[in-house]
């Protein structure tokens, strides 16, 4: 207690009151601290959750597409050609879908299809392809590869044909075009990546019989119909359990457009 002046009491803070506004003032700062660290833990959690959505979304709708065009060709259609025609294509485009090693592989046509105006080479290469096919979509076609030249006829259809393969390696799903160079990386943080193929009851059957699998012979691909993808992703690919957010799980069944009713 101080006394000044004419008699006037003044009444300061004592020891026990400051240490008690100090400790109160404490208490408010780490309730507010933690306030923030735990919305600063929610926006980073929401924010790769989103980033892994839209990862998978847009993976699944590539590797969708390509399979939706596998083994089409454009105006081609090469079960009408007349067998020596026929013979002039690559083996590898009797099964336009495979998978063998992990190793996912499509081949489709580039959807661009140039009529000819002017005698002219055309390359593969020029495309992006891997094979250049100069056809009358009926029943004759020529056909080169990579940077071979292709002469090509006023009247005639270009169709650049490529082949992608897809696979997962260590948490990642990566592409390569064409079988030159390296796979390159699609999207990380992959914890599982799992195909199945519905397969018809025979070559001539255009509906899936029911079935699913994880491996087709080479001779059972003309049976492919369908496949279905299964994508798992997580912050902690290598560890999902121990990771921030819970597994994110997609599904997807692409069908082989030209291969159904």
């Amino acid at each position: 207690m101080i006394t000044h002046g004419l008699g006037q009491r003044w009444r300061g803070f004592g020891l026990v009151e400051l240490m008690i506004a100090m400790t109160l003032g404490l208490i408010l700062v780490l309730g507010v601290s933690q306030i923030f660290l735990a919305g600063k833990q929610s926006f980073v959690v929401q924010q790769h959750t989103a980033a892994l959505q839209e990862n998978a979304r847009f993976v699944l709708s590539r590797i969708s597409r390509d399979l939706r065009q596998a083994g089409m060709f454009g105006c081609l259609d090469p079960a009408r050609l007349p067998a020596a025609t026929r013979s002039q294509m690559p083996a590898g485009f009797d099964t336009p879908v495979s998978f063998a090693n992990d190793v996912l592989k499509l081949i489709t046509a580039v959807p661009v299809h140039d009529r000819v105006t002017v005698t002219a080479t055309r390359r593969a290469a020029d495309y992006g392809a891997q094979w250049l096919i100069a056809t009358n979509c009926l029943d004759e076609l020529r056909i080169a590869a990579g940077s071979n030249g292709l002469q090509v006829e006023p009247g005639d259809f270009v169709i650049p044909v490529r082949q992608v393969e897809y696979r997962l390696d260590q948490h990642r799903v990566q592409i390569r075009i064409n079988g030159n160079g390296n796979f390159e990386v699609l999207i990380d943080d992959v914890a599982g990546f799992d195909m199945q193929f519905g397969l018809a009851a025979s070559a001539a059957d255009r509906v899936v019989d029911g079935r699913y699998v994880g491996a087709v012979a080479a001779a059972d691909s003309e049976r492919i119909r369908s496949v279905r993808l299964a994508l798992s992703l997580s912050d902690n690919p290598a560890n999902p359990a121990d990771g921030q957010i819970r597994v994110q799980q997609y599904t997807l069944v692409t069908a082989l457009r030209n291969r159904l009713n």
